[in-house]
């Protein structure tokens, strides 16, 4: 069984801020998970041979690399100095 704190933990990690009611209810469902996962658990899977899944690709293009030349970067609108500029980031170490 999955403790309140374990879910005000997880909640800590995802940098989301959780209500008392919406841990009773995430700690319910991440219960019915694990107990889902126990049931897969206790499969006897040992004398079953694995399933290989061949995927054509027929459907994928070939990479071919473009040489856009030196002058790629002055003509962005975040290029300075040889760098684009990416956008701010809000979180917080």
């Amino acid at each position: 069984m999955v403790s309140k704190d374990e879910i005000r933990h997880l909640g800590w990690l995802a940098r989301i801020e959780l209500s008392e009611e919406e841990i009773s209810k995430y700690e319910s469902q991440i219960d019915r998970i694990i107990q889902h996962f126990d049931i897969l658990d206790s499969l006897a899977l040992d004398d079953l041979e694995p399933i290989y899944l061949k995927k054509s690709v027929r459907g994928l293009r070939i990479d071919q690399a473009k040489d856009f030349g030196a002058d790629v970067l002055p003509k962005t609108r975040n290029g300075k100095d040889g760098y684009l500029k990416g956008p701010k980031s809000d979180v917080k170490p």
